[in-house]
Parts: C-alpha cells; sequence; structure tokens
C-alpha cells in the first residue's frame, strides 16, 4: 500500500464519522417513528427531506472516493472546509424527523416549522460543496478531458440544487416543494448512476 492510499485512509477516518452520524440519525429518527406508542401523521414532504438528507449523505461517501487522489484534500486548512461541510450535512439530517415523537407527531407540522432551517442548511452545504467542486475542476478536467462534461456536473449537481435550494428557502408552496424534491432527486440520480467505488 502506498503511502498516498494510507494517507487517504487516515484523512477519510473523520469524515466518515461526520457521514455516520448523519445517516445513522436519519434512520434512529424513521425507527422510532414506525415504533412510537403514538399516532404520527405521516407527511411525503418530511419523508423527502429525510430521504434527500440520506441521498446526499452517501453521495458524499462516493465523492470521497473520486478525490482520493487529491493530496489537497489532507491539507489542514482545506480539510476543515470540508469537516464544516460534513457538520452541515449532518445537521440536515438531524433536522428532517423529529429526534423523539411526542404525543402529537404531526410530520407535516414538523417539515413546516424546520422548512426554513432545512432548506438554509441544504444552501450552505451546496454553496460549500460548490466551492469545493470549483476546487477539484482542473483535475476533474485531466480526469474526464471534456469541458462540456465537467461544465454539466457542476451545473446539474452543484449550482442546480443550490438554486432549489435558495427558492425553497422563500416559498411556502407544498406544491413547489414537491417539484423541487422531484428536481433534486433526479438531478441526484442523473449524477451518482454511473458512479462506482473501485
Amino acid at each position: 500500500m502506498n503511502p498516498e492510499i494510507r494517507a487517504f485512509e487516515y484523512a477519510l477516518a473523520l469524515f466518515a464519522v461526520l457521514i455516520g452520524l448523519a445517516i445513522a440519525d436519519v434512520a434512529t429518527s424513521f425507527h422510532r417513528l414506525l415504533r412510537s406508542k403514538f399516532a404520527v401523521r405521516w407527511d411525503p414532504l418530511a419523508l423527502l427531506a429525510a430521504l434527500y438528507a440520506l441521498c446526499l449523505a452517501v453521495g458524499m461517501w462516493f465523492d470521497l472516493w473520486g478525490v482520493r487522489h487529491f493530496a489537497a484534500t489532507r491539507h489542514f486548512f482545506f480539510y476543515l472546509t470540508m469537516i464544516a461541510e460534513f457538520v452541515v450535512l449532518f445537521l440536515l439530517a438531524a433536522v428532517s424527523l423529529p429526534d423523539e415523537p411526542g404525543e402529537h407527531c404531526d410530520l407535516r407540522q414538523h417539515y413546516a416549522i424546520n422548512r426554513r432551517y432545512f432548506w438554509l442548511l441544504v444552501a450552505l452545504f451546496q454553496l460549500s460543496y460548490l466551492g469545493n467542486g470549483l476546487y477539484f475542476i482542473p483535475g476533474a478536467l485531466a480526469h474526464v478531458g471534456r469541458a462540456d462534461t465537467v461544465g454539466l456536473m457542476l451545473v446539474n449537481n452543484m449550482i442546480l440544487p443550490w438554486v432549489v435550494a435558495l427558492v425553497l428557502l422563500g416559498v411556502r408552496s407544498r406544491l413547489v416543494h414537491y417539484l423541487g424534491f422531484a428536481l433534486l432527486l433526479a438531478g441526484f440520480a442523473l449524477h451518482y448512476a454511473p458512479y462506482q467505488i473501485n
């Protein structure tokens, strides 16, 4: 095993913890809702928020594999920005579903109350993700070799989600939120469909 791979594995450990915490929070909250002794009023938008947070966490795991050869990811200040991004990811996962379902657990109300906070966190996450993506463009161009492919990736997976998050931050219409989630999840699926860890 070469020193670069050992350094990546060492650097990955803290990222893995933060991604794992985000996934565990969504899974635990969902489990508590399913097992609640009180009636739960389910809401598709709250469940879509949890699904999107889960997808972002898994997507970041795949993205980390894609930047394993970039020594810059292991420089202290860049590493610190990545940690901050993963903390925001954890926070948006944590707010997607209630931690403890109470006697009057209404997921529609939960989403309405936490909507602005959730989308603010998504916007912050996407802005950080965009910044990091711009940092890696020269390496991506060298790897992919086509500026149009990298440009499409930049728009589809970095700029579009940020714009959608900003729109949903300011709009209350549930229909617009359904459309926003549909757009985000479709873009996510298109982006990550060809990815593999090998």
